[in-house]
């Protein structure tokens, strides 16, 4: 029968492979592999079309069919899709988009059909590093599967691998954690700082580029021990006087068994992980607990989120507060904060931006310069809040009208403010 078990699925969506691990009920996430062979949990990113049938294929069966010369071989979805670059097959065009949604209907008719998974609640799509049109067209090619939009979330590695390890054993992330992702780019660091002795728990994180230390053609060029010897000297020097409790080790480049023994070397005083799914595992561990209580407990800032809470002060509930229109850990390019007040015998605004790393605050008055006179409380007013960049606000303030007593003047004021 079905299982009917509300299910979470992430994804990550990577240039060469994707991988998926699915949670049912809350449970666990485990990898799933949409191969007939055994353990095998890596699908290729690509799609090839065969040529005696036009049939479309994906993962391992593209492959083989590419090894044979049967068809029109596709790969670099990604990037195409960053590029905005379409493929002509047998004289039709193809756009990434398109490209995407037959990757995607491919990997979860796959998925229903093999681990029943007639309940998907929520698909987390992690990225290496995604751009806002790579995500959000990656979001509408998973849509044309079924999923609602509402139930498709993209996010970077980082915010995967920050969730993975705060749903972690507390012993794991109780100093910093490492990261060593050692792709077709090169290998990169990643440490999780965790602030606390604050509410909420800060999660930030520090990352360091060693492509120029350690890039993926020294894994055809070096023998073994060459690359153990070099991926030791990097350890020894990132992680030296650093307090870390768990190293997590991940990425093709790690494969095979050449830097065991410097993982080895590392388990003094920490624990130390090797494996292929943190993302994809970190993916449904977001889907799972995005908004349950643990998690509110936790502030994760990656580079292109606010570091702010900005809020405006207003009367509501009988009784005048700060309610927060934007809340610190939203990506910049994501706020578009609106409401609608009445001005009460005032012609300004105030606004209070708190901020979490620094820990203090600053005042930010609109003063509503040139308004028409008006009897007290007639003056309606719409305020919106988005971002230039992670550390640029614009605060717009709108004059509405009063109905048929007042007409809309359409006077706008806006404020630039650093957050």
């Amino acid at each position: 029968m079905p299982d009917s078990k509300p299910i979470v699925v992430g994804f990550d969506l990577s240039p060469d492979t994707t991988q998926i691990a699915v949670s049912r009920d809350g449970e666990e996430p485990e990898s799933v592999s949409v191969s007939s062979a055994s353990g095998q949990y890596l699908i290729p990113t690509v799609l090839c079309v065969r040529n005696d049938s036009g049939d479309w294929l994906f993962g391992e069966d593209a492959v083989r069919c590419k090894n044979r010369n049967a068809g029109v071989y596709i790969d670099d979805l990604l990037g195409k899709a960053e590029r905005d670059e379409n493929v002509y097959i047998r004289e039709v065009e193809y756009t990434p988009f398109n490209l995407l949604e037959r990757f995607f209907r491919k990997i979860m008719a796959v998925l229903r059909q093999k681990y029943a998974l007639d309940n998907v609640e929520k698909v987390v799509i992690s990225m290496r590093n995604p751009s806002d049109k790579v995500m959000k067209l990656v979001a509408e090619a998973m849509e044309t599967t079924g999923i609602r939009r509402d139930a498709i979330r993209v996010r970077s590695h980082l915010e995967s691998f920050m969730f993975y390890s705060v749903c972690q054993k507390k012993e794991l992330w109780v100093n910093d954690v490492g990261l060593f992702d050692f792709t077709e780019k090169g290998l990169v660091y990643t440490q999780l700082s965790t602030a606390k002795k604050i509410a909420p728990i800060t999660v930030t994180a520090q990352i360091s580029d060693l492509s120029d230390m350690m890039d993926a053609n020294m894994l055809d060029t070096m023998p073994d021990n060459q690359l153990a010897y070099c991926f030791r000297t990097i350890t020894d020097k990132i992680l030296y006087r650093q307090i870390i409790s768990t190293v997590y080790v991940t990425g093709k480049g790690f494969e095979g068994n050449w830097s065991d023994e410097v993982l080895k070397s590392l388990c003094n005083g920490r624990r130390v992980f090797k494996g292929m799914n943190l993302y994809a595992k970190g993916a449904a561990y977001f889907g799972m607990r995005e908004n349950s209580d643990e998690v509110r407990d936790f502030l994760f800032l990656t580079g292109d989120m606010i570091r702010s809470t900005i809020a405006i002060r207003m009367f509501k509930d009988n009784q005048i507060a700060d309610y927060p229109m934007v809340r610190a850990g939203t990506r910049w390019s994501d706020v578009n904060a609106k409401t609608v007040g009445i001005l009460d015998d005032t012609e300004e605004v105030f606004f209070t931006i708190y901020h979490t790393v620094k820990k203090d605050s600053q005042h930010v008055v609109m003063s509503l310069k040139n308004m028409h006179s008006r009897e007290n409380k007639t003056t309606r007013v719409s305020i919106g809040i988005r971002c230039l960049d992670r550390e640029t606000a614009v605060i717009t303030v709108k004059d509405l009208g009063f109905g048929q007593f007042y007409p809309n003047t359409y006077r706008v004021w806006e404020k630039i403010v650093s957050i």
